[in-house]
């Protein structure tokens, strides 16, 4: 089993033989974990903000995006993770588009086994991959999704974080092998404990809290507030799963 981090989407390589966990910390995969503990029954993603419309308006759905951070002119909410945690979504499925993280689960769709994660759920979905990796003999990816096709900091934070978790969950495996972009990930964690100051080093999270965000990116960092781990399935699979996550269109 190899354990990678592609520092984007497009790094990401051939994921037919991997678990890929997608992190998009501010805020997308964030905003998933929240949507469930609202009592989302489905969230669907979309990789545009014209498929999104169309499909939540034409199903009664619930619409949520962004765009250069605020929420899109017609949408019902933004992408704004304590938005949602304020809001009741008991029998009200969503859809959400974003400027990246809806578009990074797009792209490793593919994968034999896809989930969100995030700081908020870290300890339950490191969990989930490396149990799901371990029963099909899978790889593991963390999939960061960056921002406006760049590298961003959070993203590799957070998926630095999560392979040291991996680290404590695997540790008796010995045929484990971390890939460089893995030890890398894992260095910078290691070099900055403090999460916050980490991100703020960063020019995404900065921006966020320019334009009126910050309390979303301190949210975004509250470690292990949940056990949802949101995963990408099939239409026919979506009651088979407690978190389903599903590709709109």
């Amino acid at each position: 089993m190899k354990a990678s981090v592609a520092l984007m989407p497009v790094l990401a390589g051939d994921t037919s033989k991997s678990v890929c966990v997608v992190i998009d910390a501010l805020r997308a995969t964030t905003c998933v974990v929240v949507l469930f503990d609202s009592k989302c029954p489905r969230v669907y993603v979309a990789g545009d903000h014209a498929t999104a419309r169309e499909y939540a308006r034409s199903r009664g759905f619930a619409l949520c995006g962004e765009s250069d951070g605020f929420r899109v002119e017609g949408f019902d909410y933004g992408n704004s993770p304590t938005e949602f945690a304020a809001l009741d979504f008991t029998g009200k499925p969503a859809v959400l588009s974003t400027t990246n993280g809806t578009k990074a689960v797009n792209k490793v769709a593919t994968a034999p086994v896809v989930l969100l994660g995030a700081v908020t759920n870290l300890t339950a979905c490191v969990e989930a991959a490396w149990h799901a990796a371990d029963e099909r003999e899978l790889d593991i990816v963390f999939v960061c999704s960056g921002t406006d096709d760049e590298f961003t900091l959070e993203d590799t934070f957070t998926a630095g974080l999560m392979a040291e978790h991996l680290a404590k969950v695997a540790a008796h495996k010995t045929s484990l092998v971390w890939a460089d972009s893995a030890l890398a990930a894992r260095k910078l964690v290691q070099g900055e404990p403090n999460l916050i100051r980490g991100w703020m080093s960063g020019v995404h999270a900065r921006r966020l809290c320019d334009r009126g965000f910050g309390d979303d990116v301190a949210f975004c960092a509250r470690q292990d507030i949940s056990s949802v781990v949101p995963v990408l399935v099939r239409e026919r699979e979506a009651d088979m799963v407690a978190a389903p996550v599903l590709l709109a269109g």
